[in-house]
């Protein structure tokens, strides 16, 4: 063997190591699962970081706290695996999968890896399309129960999430742990807060 063919063979051998490392590493890329500082106890560690996501995007941090901030996905978690039916469970996860194959034909990525302002364009228009929920009184829907649609469901987990959580009840929304008499509707002053029930 000449030198010019053990060049060419160090150089091929060379060539396919490292395309074997690359190969390896974009698999892997592919398979790892999202980096939580939770354990998620009924999503994967991917679902809950796109729901942590999600549920930011619907309501960020501003002047008050974002979702993420109040553990708002991993209520959303919890509520998943303690209160929903098993096909409740199966329509959840199948419309968040739904949702990202839908984000990745719009943005060529996930919705993690899209930026804040994407987020935001396609949860608006996702919002816009979803059926509309029927008429209630208190939370209790008047018209008989359907499925409800993803968004839907993800958007009230997220409210509800935000809304009953200890500092928002505090320190938000006026909050009065011994109300005194009924008012049924009170005008609000300049700079005073809703009421929280």
């Amino acid at each position: 063997m000449n030198r010019r063919d053990i060049i060419k063979s160090s150089a091929l051998f060379l060539g396919y190591a490292v395309s074997t490392a690359t190969l390896s590493e974009a698999f892997m890329a592919c398979s790892q699962e999202a980096k939580l500082d939770w354990k998620p106890t009924f999503l994967t560690n991917n679902q809950a970081a796109s729901i942590a996501e999600i549920a930011e995007t619907i309501l960020p941090k501003t002047k008050t706290p974002g979702a993420k901030e109040l553990g708002v996905p991993q209520f959303i978690d919890k509520m998943l695996k303690d209160l929903l039916s098993e096909e409740e469970q199966k329509d959840f996860v199948g419309g968040l999968e739904k949702l990202e194959e839908d984000c990745e034909k719009a943005y060529g990525k996930s919705f993690v890896e899209c930026t804040p302002e994407q987020r935001k364009e396609f949860l608006t228009k996702l919002d816009a399309e979803a059926e509309k929920l029927p008429s209630s009184v208190w939370g209790i829907r008047l018209a008989p129960p359907s499925p409800t649609p993803f968004f839907r469901r993800v958007k009230e987990l997220t409210l509800l999430g935000y809304f009953t959580s200890q500092k928002i009840g505090k320190e938000v929304l006026g909050y009065d742990p011994i109300p005194g008499k009924y008012i049924a509707c009170m005008p609000l002053a300049p700079g005073m807060n809703a009421w929280n029930e």
